[in-house]
């Protein structure tokens, strides 16, 4: 068995971990089978990236897959499935040594979808979870594989405003999340959650020095977002209220012990106070789930 083998080997079992962490999906044994192909492996100066998909062939009409669904799914219950389960994932690491586990999650209530990761330190344990905001109603992984299934012989990939592009499967339009534009972001966030503590042993002078201009300025990060509104925890932001929302929940993360401190540290920044639905964003940005 060769090196790379091994190594592959060791992240898979890994990946056990988050899985059954963030999904908790398990057979009868108790073990997580939810199967899935190698997209990629790629190194950066800091850290490797291997990314992953979770496949509907083998897996929604596996018997042996925690996520079976039947032996002939319907039409809706390919749907189903690819809508609502984790379709991506990425593992975080040097070598062997698994850094971060990261897994696009999706909630779906009636006509609104929410998108977040769940984010696993499998050497400490501890979680947190953040939006996603490269939107889409469907993963473009699952919009090809529901094309290359033929499970609707009349879908098709059309072309949506802005350059975007939508399913049309069984007589509606889902608007597609575009792969690279996932994976970029996905690589963002590991370059934040890596910055080497030695850089931000004064987090309030860290958050000072990179709001305006920086890597905590979301303004920027939204920029090539082309939605108008941001749908978290079922509230709808706008793009100005969600950069405020992701800076608060970032802040809290790096240290600051309160919303009321961080209101205060980010009007002090901005040189303005905070309009009322701006410091709705930011408090509810600061208290979303983390841990």
């Amino acid at each position: 068995m060769t090196r790379q083998t091994m190594k592959r080997i060791t992240l898979i079992l890994l990946a056990v971990i988050i899985l059954t962490n963030t999904f908790g999906q398990t057979d009868k044994h108790g073990n997580p089978v939810f199967n899935n192909e190698l997209i990629s492996e790629e190194k950066f100066d800091d850290f490797e990236l291997t990314s992953s998909y979770y496949t509907i062939d083998n897996n929604i009409s596996n018997k042996g897959s925690s996520v079976y669904v039947s032996d002939k799914p319907t039409v809706t219950d390919y749907l189903k499935f690819a809508r609502e389960l984790p379709s991506n994932f990425f593992i975080v690491h040097q070598g062997q040594n698994v850094m971060l586990m990261i897994m696009l999650m999706s909630e779906i209530d009636d006509s609104n979808t929410t998108l977040f990761y769940n984010i696993l330190n499998p050497n400490n344990g501890k979680s947190m979870q953040t939006p996603c905001n490269v939107f889409g109603e469907i993963s473009e992984k699952r919009a090809d594989e529901l094309l290359k299934l033929k499970v609707d012989t009349t879908a098709k990939i059309i072309d949506l405003p802005n350059n975007e592009k939508g399913l049309l499967f069984n007589d509606i339009v889902y608007r597609i999340q575009p792969y690279d534009k996932l994976k970029a972001e996905v690589i963002e966030i590991t370059k934040q959650l890596l910055v080497p503590e030695e850089e931000i042993k004064d987090p309030v002078e860290y958050i000072k020095k990179e709001t305006i201009g920086g890597k905590l300025d979301f303004n920027k990060v939204l920029e090539a977002e082309n939605q108008s509104f941001f749908l978290y925890d079922g509230i709808a932001y706008n793009k100005k209220d969600f950069a405020i929302y992701l800076w608060g929940k970032k802040v809290k993360i790096l240290g600051i012990s309160s919303s009321k401190k961080a209101v205060k540290l980010w009007e002090e920044i901005n040189d303005r106070t905070l309009t009322s639905s701006e410091k709705k964003a930011l408090v509810n940005g600061f208290n979303s789930k983390t841990k």
